[in-house]
């Protein structure tokens, strides 16, 4: 393509404050440069040559903006934005635990009593016969031996 100077190629872009603004908000978005760059109408080299403070900083700036607007709900007293800020930025988290004692936080049972228990449910365990409990034709065949109360 001869363009108007008898230059062979495209014409030189042209950045406009337009595609500016919708690069940005893309970035913003996280939509991929490739994509980016096809929504603009211009080559991926094209786009990070153009417009690469808008591709390095505009989600940096958004996070920051949304950053301060957390931080002034939390400051603003706002319970869950406080919880949200302890947890991602002064590193608190939350321990989900159940703990069983006995009377006065003694052990539920002692060590000697745990392995009587564990020794009554082996010895019910029938280890003489083999059942593959992944079957389903003996499953299905218990299930229409069974009495049907309908």
């Amino acid at each position: 393509m001869i363009n108007e100077n008898n230059e062979v190629g495209r014409p030189p872009y042209i950045k406009t404050d337009e595609d500016a603004k919708t690069v940005e908000a893309l970035a913003i978005a996280g939509v991929k440069q490739s994509l980016i760059a096809d929504i603009v109408k211009i080559s991926e080299p094209t786009l990070r040559k153009n417009f690469r403070k808008e591709l390095d900083t505009s989600k940096a700036r958004a996070n920051a903006i949304i950053s301060q607007a957390l931080f002034k709900k939390a400051k603003d007293g706002n319970v869950v934005a406080q919880i949200f800020w302890l947890k991602t930025q002064a590193g608190w988290k939350e321990k989900n635990a159940l703990e069983l004692t006995g009377k006065d936080g003694d052990r539920l049972f002692t060590e000697e009593r745990q392995l009587i228990e564990i020794r009554k449910v082996f010895d019910e365990i029938d280890f003489s016969k083999s059942k593959n409990i992944t079957e389903t034709s003996i499953l299905v065949q218990d299930s229409k031996n069974e009495t049907d109360n309908s």
